[in-house]
């Protein structure tokens, strides 16, 4: 596989040419030189420092001879704009379910009016008997 230029390693594992800069200066990442002074670095050496995100590339369409390098890269960040998008929906969904159980809580929490407990000194009142009751043992 041929070396990645720094725009090309940048793409590659998703991450800013200022990233990939630093990652070299530091030393973190080996690369050289070529005749034209740019950056020229080993793939697998990228991909030790700065594992790919597979994913993001397993429903991408391969590069075919009509195709150029920038086309691809355009249906790669399609693909993985996509994929935030369900992402940032899936999370819309989860935070609007939250909400509305929060919302059932806090009105079930204001509607709910506990009984009145009667004061101590009150007593209950005991029903009176029924009518059928005071006749057949005659208390009027």
């Amino acid at each position: 596989m041929q070396p990645f230029t720094l725009n090309k390693a940048a793409t590659a594992c998703n991450k800013s040419k200022a990233t990939i800069l630093k990652a070299i200066r530091l030393g973190r990442l080996s690369a050289s030189r070529n005749d034209k002074n740019q950056w020229q670095i080993d793939p697998a050496e990228l991909f030790r420092c700065y594992p790919p995100d597979q994913s993001s590339y397993q429903s991408v369409e391969p590069i075919t001879s009509t195709q150029t390098g920038q086309e691809n890269e355009l249906l790669v960040r399609l693909e993985l704009m996509g994929k935030l998008l369900l992402q940032v929906e899936n999370e819309r969904d989860d935070l609007k379910a939250d909400r509305d159980h929060w919302r059932r809580q806090a009105t079930m929490l204001l509607t709910h009016q506990p009984e009145k407990l009667k004061p101590e000194g009150e007593q209950i009142k005991k029903p009176e008997a029924s009518l059928l009751w005071r006749k057949l043992f005659g208390r009027h």
